[in-house]
């Protein structure tokens, strides 16, 4: 092959950023978006949120199953995409703050958090300026309060401040 060959043949051959560039055209993009492309998104996305926490993958299958019955009522790429964005849109606005609330919830107080609110019985006095001590169900704790409280008295606890419960008066 003489040089002039050969350069006419290096010149004429895609390259490999010509092929990609020609496979994401409008054209061939517009073949690859069936409903089938848009069930597989749609299944990788919920594999994907079974596999991580917090609802993100999963509040984007609404935009991938809405472009899926566009894909299957005939509709273009671009359609098929606005409606994915859409669908994309209403789950993460929508959706995911409802699941997000039903999952985390508010839950139930453990540990010291627990106590605040209980009932407590006065079993040292607690005047405004020393602290005594008090009884929640089967524990003895520190207690402070800005009232005087004899012991046997009924307290409710108000918070808890290291290992000190502040308490009040049982309402």
């Amino acid at each position: 092959m003489n040089p002039q060959e050969l350069e006419t043949a290096q010149t004429s051959a895609p390259t490999f950023w010509e092929d990609f560039f020609s496979f994401l055209s409008a054209d061939s993009l517009q073949d690859l978006m069936s409903w089938e492309f848009w069930l597989v998104v749609t299944i990788v996305l919920l594999a994907g949120e079974i596999l991580t926490a917090g609802f993100l993958l999963g509040a984007l299958t609404p935009g991938s199953i809405l472009a899926a019955a566009c894909a299957g009522l005939g509709f273009g790429m671009y359609i098929q995409l606005t409606a994915f964005v859409v669908g994309t849109l209403g789950g993460l606005i929508y959706l995911r703050p409802i699941f997000m609330r039903k999952v985390m919830g508010s839950g139930v107080p453990s540990n010291v958090g627990a106590l605040v609110g209980a009932v407590a019985e006065v079993t040292e006095a607690i005047s405004g300026t020393s602290p005594g001590r008090v009884k929640v169900v089967s524990e003895e704790w520190r207690a402070r309060s800005n009232d005087e409280m004899a012991t046997g008295a009924r307290v409710r606890v108000l918070s808890v401040e290291g290992n000190t419960l502040i308490v009040g008066p049982v309402e």
